[in-house]
């Protein structure tokens, strides 16, 4: 397994730990995996590997998680290397870690949004807001406002006029930068995306921007400088 997949799977899991610390939620690290009992928010999981070693450990670790958990709840395997249907779970979906040299990383297209940090409650609730709306429902808060005192995160909006109509997140780490959370109004330019990219570059400092996608959003940012650099899989068990 190449390193530059393990720089974006510990990435990931340090906006994980940002994300479940502003909700008082916990985790521990153990086996090369990264686990929390308390109940997930949206869209996370409460595992997350971290190691491409170690498989019949981690197989044990959730295997016992699997005994305290009574809900629906995901693992993201880093790097597509579990087997875990005879545990009873499902593969969600595929994706593919990505990675751009900050040497790479586009400028802004010509699509006329304006870029701005979010650094207030209230549009920290605009920001959700068009999260939401844009492909993420949910009735749970997720980005709470404490999230905003954290200095290795960043969230970006992006306005046309007084609209929000697109957003992204940043987070730094040892390595990286991760890029994720975009989300785009459904009337704009796809292109927008090299804008939110922009914005993140700016705030990795030199930092190699990381993150995974799958699909059409891949193929898209591969115009924009990424490459993938390793699979990952979410695993699913359980029913709403």
């Amino acid at each position: 397994m190449n390193d530059e997949s393990m720089i974006c799977a510990s990435n990931n899991v340090d906006w994980y730990e940002a994300i479940f610390r502003s909700h008082g939620l916990t985790a521990t690290m153990t086996d090369g995996m990264w686990i929390s009992r308390d109940t997930p928010l949206p869209y996370y999981s409460n595992a997350v590997t971290l190691a491409p070693h170690g498989h019949a450990a981690q197989v044990d670790q959730l295997r016992e998680l699997k005994s305290v958990l009574r809900t629906r709840w995901s693992v993201k395997d880093s790097f597509a290397a579990l087997d875990l249907s005879p545990l009873g779970f499902r593969p969600l979906f595929d994706a593919e870690w990505i990675w751009c040299d900050a040497s790479d990383a586009p400028a802004p297209g010509p699509d006329g949004i304006a870029w701005r940090p979010v650094t207030t409650t209230r549009q920290l609730e605009g920001w959700e807001g068009a999260w939401r709306t844009n492909g993420s429902p949910t009735e749970t808060a997720v980005f709470v406002p404490n999230l905003l005192t954290n200095p290795a995160i960043a969230l970006f909006e992006g306005y046309r006029g007084d609209a929000v109509v697109a957003g992204c997140a940043g987070n730094r780490s040892a390595g990286a930068v991760g890029f994720s959370n975009f989300f785009l109004d459904d009337s704009e330019e796809p292109f927008a995306v090299a804008g939110a990219i922009a914005e993140v570059a700016r705030f990795g400092a030199g930092l190699p921007i990381v993150g995974y996608l799958a699909g059409d959003a891949l193929a898209r940012v591969t115009t924009l400088g990424f490459r993938s650099v390793g699979p990952l899989r979410i695993w699913m068990i359980g029913t709403d």
